[in-house]
């Protein structure tokens, strides 16, 4: 093989292999080009790689092209960098409140050590380190990062640690009560005449934009989220999801008066967030980032580490917000119509469809796990053993599959919600403070099943009243965005799941409800029955003539409920009622 060089033998196999020069890997984006060869033939790796060659010396021997930054352009971005980094500190001074002395030490401590790191990394090369900010600064400037050359990129990263040196310097100094720091970096310094874009003369003078005047989305879109929420119709975790879409809304179309908006809008909001990874708003990358520069950064990410994109289901949920808030102004005459109607998102799914259930086979396997069989102890649940501890994580999946219950109904019971009337032992699901429930529907009576009451619920009942504690399960702490007491348990309970081999897509907590739901319609439960037992609205004639079950019926009917598991070795002896 001496003859044409480049090739070296990988097990049984010839490989082509050539180094690509310092001064070019930037450029091409690699440091050598290595191919298979495809072959244990060394004539035929020799015609093979004789190809390579010549296909590799074309591609290092390529004029260079000329670069897309020029010294003007990049002054441009890091001058655009510096004044908007400053302007936000000091537009959130003027909003904010006075600081102590120890506050302005720590900020300014920590801006000095953000400058020295910057500096650092600027001496060490490490460019990277300037990456997702020169996304953000190129989006913003619509500079497409695929126009780039990697030598332009590389390029504009290295400006921007300049950049990023000064404006920690500037940050400093301002918390030391020095307003008047001049910044040093050329790029920062230099004199452009033509600050603003050359534009370009056009053809024909384009008819004004219609004047629209009030107040404007971010404003509106506020005040609305806020009375959904007092007036019940939007549960707290409703109106929070709001105020992001609201976000989202005026980071893709701008902030304008909702007469301003048309169709176009709405499409081009749904166009941008179709192409947000589902991790947008938790992972650090995408951290303060607008939808575009979000847009960007995920699809300059290597393929391994990108998230799939958000569901329909979610994009439909962002134009329900929308659409509640412009259907609330339609009438009042300020808007024209509803932008975002008529639009469709086939790819969600029906409520039937959008979670499985627990089938009879995966109950049988749950409640043949640790919590229910004997765990190691309190930290280790889902190692087996001989402990069977009786609280939250014990009752909940129990009293959700023998009951109906939403898993929030079940975390906020009280004491005195268990009840007993005419020998019927029943949960009363009330709005009483500080009890959130989905809805006026979810109001209602539901009997404990006979299984729960062998499995010793009431004796719980009996242990809670007589350590005085006001909740069935104290332990559960309030958490999330919305301040529900099973926020933590849902995390636990998926990381259970996931220890003991019964975690797939679809099948949660929530679950429980549909298998509750499910077996009553196999047992044949009349639809009414049933509607009152879940706190649904019973569709049709039947809700004009059925005001009502009584708690017998209601009884009969919850008893039906057969989850094909021998629960036999919990039951409690002795007895069953307070």
């Amino acid at each position: 093989m001496g003859e044409i060089g480049h090739v070296v033998l990988r097990g049984r196999t010839f490989h082509f292999r050539r180094v690509v020069p310092a001064h070019l890997r930037l450029l091409i984006g690699r440091r050598e080009f290595l191919r298979s060869l495809g072959t244990s033939d060394p004539r035929t790796a020799r015609l093979r790689a004789a190809q390579l060659y010549l296909a590799s010396e074309r591609i290092l021997t390529a004029p260079v092209a000329d670069p897309m930054f020029t010294p003007d352009d990049l002054a441009r971005l890091v001058q655009d960098f510096y004044a908007t980094i400053l302007e936000q500190e000091n537009r959130h001074r003027l909003t904010g409140r006075p600081m102590t002395a120890e506050m302005c030490e720590r900020r300014g401590a920590y801006y000095d050590r953000l400058a020295r790191d910057t500096r650092e990394s600027l001496r060490c090369n490490r460019l990277d380190d300037a990456r997702l900010v020169t996304l953000s600064l190129l989006s913003k400037r619509k500079i497409p990062l695929d126009d780039l050359q990697p030598a332009d990129f590389a390029q504009a990263k290295q400006a921007m640690l300049r950049a990023g040196i000064n404006v920690a310097e500037a940050l400093k100094a301002r918390y030391a009560g020095d307003f008047n720091y001049e910044p040093t970096d050329k790029l920062l310094t230099a004199k452009l005449a033509e600050l603003q874009p050359v534009q370009a003369p056009a053809e024909t003078t384009p008819a004004p934009e219609p004047a629209f005047t009030g107040p404007l989305m971010s404003e509106v879109g506020e005040t609305f989220r806020l009375k959904q929420a007092a007036r019940k119709a939007w549960d707290a975790q409703t109106a929070f999801q709001a105020r992001s879409t609201y976000r989202l809304f005026v980071d893709v179309c701008g902030d304008k008066p909702l007469p301003a908006y048309t169709r176009k809008d709405a499409a081009l909001f749904r166009d941008r967030i179709e192409r947000l990874p589902n991790d947008y708003g938790k992972s650090p990358v995408f951290k303060n980032l607008s939808v575009q520069a979000i847009i960007d950064t995920y699809a300059a990410l290597p393929p391994a580490r990108q998230k799939t994109v958000i569901s329909q289901r979610t994009v439909q949920r962002h134009f329900s917000a929308l659409s509640a808030l412009w259907a609330t102004t339609l009438p009042e005459g300020e808007v024209a119509q509803n932008i975002f109607e008529g639009f469709r998102f086939t790819g969600a799914k029906l409520a039937v469809d959008q979670r499985e259930m627990w089938s009879r086979d995966d109950l049988k396997r749950l409640f043949a796990t640790p919590v229910w069989t004997g765990c190691k102890s309190l930290e280790r649940r889902s190692t087996a053993g001989s402990l069977i501890l009786r609280d939250e994580a014990f009752w909940l999946p129990l009293i959700a599959v023998f009951s109906g219950l939403r898993q929030e109904e079940i975390c906020q019971l009280h004491v005195e919600d268990i009840q007993c009337e005419d020998g019927i032992w029943f949960f009363d699901i009330n709005k009483r403070s500080p009890r959130m429930l989905k809805n006026q529907a979810a109001v209602r009576r539901v009997p404990i099943h006979p299984e729960l009451v062998r499995l010793g619920l009431l004796l719980r009942v009996e242990e809670q009243r007589r350590a005085q504690n006001a909740r069935l399960f104290p332990d559960l702490k309030p958490g999330g965005a919305d301040n529900r007491l099973g926020h933590a348990f849902t995390k636990r309970f998926t990381y259970y799941r996931g220890q003991v081999k019964l975690r797939r897509p679809g099948l949660d907590f929530h679950s429980f409800r549909h298998t509750a739901t499910t077996l009553l319609h196999q047992a044949g439960v009349a639809d009414s029955v049933k509607d009152h037992l879940t706190g649904h609205t019973t569709a049709g004639e039947t809700a004009r003539y059925t005001k009502g079950s009584t708690l017998k019926q209601l009884a009969e009917g919850i008893a039906r409920i057969d989850i094909g598991v021998d629960l036999t070795d919990l039951h409690v002896a002795g007895p069953t009622a307070p």
